[in-house]
């Protein structure tokens, strides 16, 4: 069964591609289509039009009128991406340089805003006004979102106020992803706000998978932490009764003041101290709420897609 369904969500994924590597760009100048060509092409897992094909298909609609959605989501994510990595300074993204630095930082300003304005105008071509106003208020969200977490920077959070940031930054879009996916699929009311509960869900438990992830592979989550960017496990660690002073004091140091530590040393740490094991278990509680939010649904081949998103990414992560 899992391999029927890897199969279907392989061929989704293709479509996907195939329809990005279509849109058409004839209106933008030759020296903004360019940048905005090459961050469409730098790949992804497409899991947000994932989301909107598998959401409209849970509800009875057809994959073609997901189309516009799916478009709207990802250009305007993409178009954060761009503007991510230049607050961050990232000069990599999914293995290739980054935009501004490709193409420099000025050019990289503004094929980020291409992206954002042709994903609010793929919005409109929909037709259905509920969906410009999510997808308008979900972008205010996520540059809220960065705006937050550039303003936190060294500084430690509580859970609560990195969870809110987690939502702002990768929830939000995540769960307008299920919820236009419902609504261009026509969904009702309460069909809607479960699938918009299944993609808030899914994308806080995202973004806790990254931070755990940056953990096993060493060199991200000294990335993270000399950067000064918190994430779930720092905040853990920093809170445990174990944690001695020695270790508090090299977290600190490197968060707080960005000096060097070794990755090894991060990751120990974060298992001494049960922070990364205690980040595994927020994040599947969040996995949890997506089953939860689906569970009405009827079976269905999209409802085991969905189902198996969940259980790839956040229930079978090896710790």
């Amino acid at each position: 069964m899992s391999e029927l369904i890897e199969r279907r969500l392989r061929e989704l994924k293709e479509y996907i591609d195939e329809t990005l590597e279509r849109i058409d760009l004839t209106s933008l100048h030759p020296l903004m289509e360019a940048p905005v060509r090459y961050m469409l092409r730098t790949g992804g897992k497409r899991l947000r039009p994932l989301i909107c094909l598998l959401s409209a298909e849970l509800v009875g609609g057809e994959r073609e009128k997901a189309v516009k959605p799916f478009l709207a989501l990802e250009l305007i994510h993409n178009g954060t991406l761009i503007h991510d990595d230049i607050i961050d300074e990232d000069e990599t993204r999914r293995g290739r340089p980054s935009v501004h630095i490709a193409y420099g930082v000025k050019r990289g300003i503004l094929a980020g805003d291409i992206l954002l304005s042709l994903g609010l105008h793929h919005a409109s071509e929909t037709g259905d006004p509920r969906i410009v106003e999510w997808l308008s208020e979900t972008a205010s969200k996520m540059v809220q979102g960065v705006a937050l977490q550039t303003h936190y920077r060294r500084r430690i959070l509580s859970e609560e106020e990195y969870l809110e940031i987690a939502y702002l930054k990768s929830g939000s879009l995540f769960e307008a992803s299920a919820a236009l996916g419902a609504l261009i699929g026509g969904g009702g009311d309460e069909e809607v706000k479960r699938l918009a509960d299944f993609g808030r869900c899914f994308g806080v438990a995202y973004q806790i998978r990254d931070d755990v992830q940056g953990i096993l592979n060493g060199d991200e989550a000294l990335n993270d932490l000399v950067n000064g960017d918190v994430t779930l496990p720092l905040i853990y660690a920093l809170q445990s009764p174990t944690l001695t002073e020695m270790d508090r004091g090299k977290l600190l140091r490197a968060y707080e003041e960005g000096r060097p530590i070794e990755a090894g040393e991060v990751r120990r740490i974060y298992i001494e101290t049960n922070a990364l094991s205690k980040a595994v278990e927020k994040m599947r509680l969040y996995a949890e709420g997506c089953i939860d939010a689906l569970k009405d649904f009827n079976p269905s081949p999209p409802l085991e897609c969905l189902l198996h998103l969940v259980e790839r990414y956040y229930l079978n992560l090896e710790v």
